[in-house]
């Protein structure tokens, strides 16, 4: 019966393969299926969407419509031009997306490509339609309030004007008073503020005027423009005039800080003479000498009681004396250092020199006829350098015969006692 019963693994195995294959296919359609059903969910989502956003742009369209006849009535066509223009812009969207909407709602079969594309252009159109009219709207609406509170802002613009006014006559009185003090150079930059103040208060003044004449002609007279007019012309005059109080008090700074620099170039001239005058190398006090007078005259020109300031100039050319002041102090300095130290070491090479001279002159004299000429003209010649450094005025050359001296004395020596262990 078991050889009968052979076909039973195969089968239960064959069953098992069946059962994986079908429940594999189960699963990957109803992952389709839920696929498909999320996909037709956003579609009827977005089509929801589409219809909402329609509807909003008609509503808008038709509500801007009235908003523009109400605005040309109350500002004129010039003012509502923008107005007009995106209105019309926006109507052409309109009609454009309801057109879309159209071909979605035919009966003419569409691909689910389309369908996607045509809904999402829907939305934009109607998006960027009412996008655009709520600005107008907000603007006029702004307008509005604007041309409701005109009398109280046109009181407080011609307030301002008079205030500015005064500024202006203050700005020029400061221009008038700098110029006793300071250079046409160091004014440059806003010596011309006051009279393109006067322009823009002018245009300010000219606008405000006209806004009260309106007002005085016509009760509720749209004034929107001339305030705004008022307006950019005392925020231009007030800038200008800001850049004056601004441009005296950095003067002011300026030459605080020039007097300071003048009085700390006294002292670093006084130092530089003060080297000048103890230095022991003459090239070197020429130059300190030549760079203490062209630094006094600067010092001197920039200090004169008549003479008017640019700050910044002056002290870019205080500077740039100073400078060189500096840099010719400084080699002084070195130079005068390197004598001083020349001249402290001097003592010491000159006993060292003397002192081994001595010891070889008294070796050669022990040893009569022993020790040959090379020792001797070594001995000669550092004793003749010992002399030459005794006299020489300049330390760094004395030293420098000092030290040869000595190197001639020691060879000396040792040829001496070479010459003498062999003869």
């Amino acid at each position: 019966m078991t050889g009968d019963l052979w076909w039973v693994p195969s089968a239960i195995l064959l069953a098992f393969v069946v059962l994986g294959v079908t429940l594999v296919v189960a699963s990957a359609r109803r992952r389709r299926r839920d696929r498909e059903q999320a996909e037709a969910a956003v579609v009827a989502e977005r089509a929801r969407a589409a219809a909402i956003s329609l509807v909003r742009a008609d509503d808008q369209v038709g509500a801007a419509t009235d908003e523009l006849g109400f605005a040309v009535a109350q500002f004129g066509e010039a003012a509502t031009r923008d107005f007009a223009a995106a209105l019309e812009l926006s109507r052409r969207q309109l009609r454009d997306a309801f057109a879309l909407q159209q071909k979605l709602d035919d009966s003419v079969p569409d691909t689910e490509s389309e369908r996607r594309r045509w809904t999402e252009q829907i939305i934009a159109l109607a998006a960027e339609a009412t996008t655009r009219l709520a600005e107008q709207d907000r603007a006029f609406t702004a307008r509005r309030g604007r041309e409701r509170d005109a009398p109280l802002l046109l009181e407080q613009l011609t307030r301002r004007v008079d205030r500015v006014t005064d500024r202006v006559a203050a700005g020029a009185a400061s221009i008038d008073r700098l110029r006793l003090s300071y250079a046409h150079s160091a004014l440059a930059a806003f010596s011309g503020n006051v009279a393109e103040a006067r322009t823009a208060l002018g245009q300010a003044k000219q606008a405000t005027d006209a806004a009260a004449a309106h007002l005085a002609a016509v009760h509720g007279y749209p004034i929107g423009d001339e305030l705004s007019a008022a307006e950019l012309g005392l925020f231009h005059a007030g800038k200008l005039l800001d850049a004056i109080e601004t441009g005296e008090d950095q003067l002011h700074i300026g030459y605080a800080t020039l007097s300071a620099a003048l009085d700390s170039a006294d002292a670093e001239i006084s130092e530089a003479r003060t080297l000048r005058d103890g230095h022991e190398e003459s090239v070197a006090a020429a130059d300190l000498n030549r760079v203490i007078t062209a630094a006094d005259a600067i010092v001197a020109e920039l200090r004169h009681p008549s003479r008017v300031s640019d700050p910044a100039a002056d002290l870019a050319r205080l500077r740039e004396v100073l400078d060189g002041l500096d840099v010719t102090r400084s080699e002084a300095r070195n130079q005068q250092l390197r004598l001083d130290n020349a001249r402290a070491a001097l003592a010491g090479a000159l006993l060292a020199a003397r002192s081994q001279g001595t010891v070889t002159r008294g070796f050669i004299s022990a040893n009569p006829g022993r020790v040959g000429a090379e020792a001797r003209t070594r001995l000669a010649e550092s004793e003749r350098l010992v002399a030459l450094a005794e006299a020489e005025a300049d330390p760094v050359t004395a030293l420098d015969a000092a030290r040869r001296a000595m190197t001639l004395a020691t060879d000396a020596d040792a040829l001496a006692r070479y010459d003498a262990r062999f003869a």
